[in-house]
């Protein structure tokens, strides 16, 4: 898959944007919590299941800790290596409370929700067995998880009224449907957790997928679905990672939506260096050195973008992040090969 024009034209500001969050994010934990709600019909309860263990094991693949892994389900039978407790209200609740106890102030934190979703604005919900949670509900709890950068992603039918309830400063916000009018059950989930475990998501060739580049990889895959079977497309989803709570279905445009999004990572390369030693003069140190230069031009290049004409910036742009692409291939080749 090759990323969407818009999807590389956000690059810059996200680039620019970086001296707005740490200048790594190594020393941070990222903590996951699965909640697969009823599925309904045997078809849907064995797709959530495996929707929960595909993104189990991305989470793992990318480095997260066993221990910060919770999944929780309708059947804790259904999976019982993966699945530790029934996905009632109250082992969500029980769960984001040790998330909050165990991690610290720096970390980050994943709640994806799968099933089927009702109501709207505020009541908005995903069905679990028992009492469900509502928008407004998971709200009050993850304002307990602050300053902690918190994304949820609601992968539900009906999904899309959780934008205004739940964005706000430091939070992103994914819904696999614009509004709570859309009510079929969703298949954007799917794609999604298949994001973490596919190099086709990760656009930037760096290694690493970012909620952004699973939002887009699970976007893209959607879309494609509902046109190779020549269907009309019954979800269209929306990202947020801003306080104004509206949520866009394609990052790229005008405004700033996505940067949030394209620093949260699961996981990262903590083996790996991310910048050269000194006196280190091997070809990846030089490519190292090569890319820190890359990513100040296209800082300083963002910075400049007022005085500069339209056609000039984008041409001078893209020309740097052509030659970034290619130097973030070639540091990946060394370190997946260093002889």
């Amino acid at each position: 898959m090759r990323p969407n024009v818009r999807f590389a034209l956000l690059l810059p500001g996200l680039l620019a944007g970086v001296s707005s969050f740490p200048s790594s994010l190594s020393g941070q934990e990222a903590h996951l919590l699965i909640v697969a709600g009823l599925g309904g019909e045997p078809h849907y309860q064995e797709s959530f299941v495996e929707w929960g263990e595909r993104m189990v094991e991305g989470a793992l693949a990318a480095g997260v800790a066993p221990e910060r892994v919770t999944f929780l389900a309708e059947d804790p039978e259904a999976s019982p290596e993966r699945i530790q407790a029934r996905s009632t209200r109250e082992e969500v609740e029980a769960a984001l409370r040790r998330i909050e106890e165990r991690s610290a102030p720096d970390d980050r934190v994943l709640l994806l929700l799968i099933g089927h979703g009702s109501g709207s604005g505020g009541e908005s919900l995903v069905n679990l067995p028992g009492p469900s949670l509502q928008a407004t509900d998971y709200s009050a709890l993850l304002d307990n998880l602050a300053p902690r950068q918190i994304a949820i992603v609601n992968t539900a039918s009906a999904s899309g009224d959780f934008i205004p309830v739940l964005a706000g400063e430091g939070r992103i916000v994914i819904t696999a449907t614009r509004s709570s009018q859309q009510r079929n059950a969703t298949i954007f989930g799917q794609y999604f957790v298949e994001a973490f475990s596919t190099e086709g998501a990760d656009f930037d060739r760096d290694g690493r997928i970012s909620l952004l580049e699973a939002f887009e990889y699970a976007r893209i895959e959607t879309e494609r679905h509902f046109r190779e079977r020549n269907l009309l497309p019954s979800e269209t989803a929306l990202l947020e990672d801003r306080p104004d709570g509206r949520g866009i279905s394609d990052p790229g445009g005008e405004g700033e939506v996505g940067l949030l999004a394209s620093r949260f990572f699961l996981g990262v390369e903590t083996d790996l260096p991310d910048s050269p030693e000194p006196g280190d003069d091997s070809p990846l140190a030089e490519l190292l050195e090569a890319q820190e230069r890359l990513e100040a031009d296209v800082r300083e290049l963002s910075r400049r973008a007022d005085t500069l004409e339209p056609g000039e910036y984008r041409e001078r742009m893209e020309s740097l992040l052509v030659e970034l692409a290619r130097i973030g291939q070639e540091i990946r080749r060394l370190r997946e090969d260093p002889e």
